[in-house]
């Protein structure tokens, strides 16, 4: 009885097999008959670019995997340059550490050296504190407008000009037109060449106060100094050729050397002068003649 209803049974169980088999088989033909159209429809509804934006925000919101640290032992120091691990000393030393189950062991690293603090600087008692507008002084910077305190680089003032008194000797022509010669004192610039500044003093003439004393130079204008050179009391004074011509004559030429001659020897360490002109010696000034071939001083006039 028992096997009649098992053949029975199996009898039942094969149509139904066929029966999905072949409506399996009518919707894979349909599917290839209308693929071109499922392609169509796809297309025209973006399908496509739906699914891959949908995909990419899926990746975005998916949390990065962060691959696991791999930690690769370092080589043994050398015995020659390193500690022994054994002992422990130095900045540098490596303990050695059992493995378990195949990890290699953490390697303890160099302590961290502390640096020295580098003391902030003190601020300078005397700078000055407050506003600098285009002014120049002690902690204040020169055309700034900053309002503070600190110390600044403090801006090299142009250092006074030193002078001295210098003697000069003009000439005055008096009611009855003689010649007379004036000293007067003037402050000039200061030098390590005093004789050579009285002179430049002279060649320039009488200042706008001499002036009005009516106080003149003889010398002839574009005379210029070109060497000065003492050589024991003689002070050597070589002009340019201008000063061979004086419109004044014989008196204007006794007039010059007056002049030069007597400030030169206002100095104390000279007591003559031997003139030169263009660094030669000449026995006579101007056409008329004035001797000049050897030293002059005061009581050569």
């Amino acid at each position: 009885m028992a096997q009649q209803k098992r053949s029975n049974g199996g009898r039942g169980g094969a149509p139904g097999c066929l029966f999905w088999l072949l409506l399996l088989c009518i919707v894979l033909l349909l599917f290839l008959v209308n693929l071109g159209k499922i392609k169509a429809t796809l297309s025209n509804t973006n399908f496509n670019e739906i699914l891959k934006t949908q995909q990419n925000a899926d990746d975005r919101k998916a949390p990065p995997v962060t691959p696991a640290p791999v930690v690769q032992p370092e080589p043994a120091p050398s015995p020659s340059t390193e500690p022994s691990p054994a002992s422990g000393t130095g900045p540098e030393a490596v303990v050695a550490l059992p493995e378990h189950d195949g990890i290699p062991p953490a390697v303890p690293t160099a302590p961290a050296q502390s640096v020295p603090k580098t003391p902030s600087p003190k601020p300078d008692p005397k700078a000055g504190t407050g506003t600098a507008t285009g002014t120049t002084g002690t902690g204040a910077r020169q055309g700034s407008s900053a309002t503070g305190s600190g110390s600044a680089a403090p801006v090299a003032s142009a250092a006074p000009l030193k002078k001295r008194a210098a003697l000069l000797y003009f000439v005055r022509i008096d009611d009855d037109g003689i010649i007379v010669r004036q000293e007067v004192t003037r402050q000039i610039a200061a030098s390590d060449q005093p004789l050579t500044d009285a002179l430049a003093a002279l060649l320039g003439g009488p200042s706008e106060e001499e002036i009005r004393r009516h106080l003149l130079s003889l010398i002839p204008e574009g005379t210029k100094l070109l060497s000065v050179q003492v050589r024991g009391s003689t002070a050597f004074l070589n002009f340019n050729e201008a000063f061979m011509y004086n419109h004044y004559g014989i008196e204007g030429y006794a007039g010059q050397l007056k002049q030069v001659v007597y400030t030169a020897t206002a100095f104390s360490s000279v007591q003559d002068v031997q003139i030169l002109i263009e660094g030669e010696r000449h026995d006579y000034l101007g056409g008329e003649g004035v001797y000049i071939g050897k030293p002059l001083s005061r009581n050569s006039f």
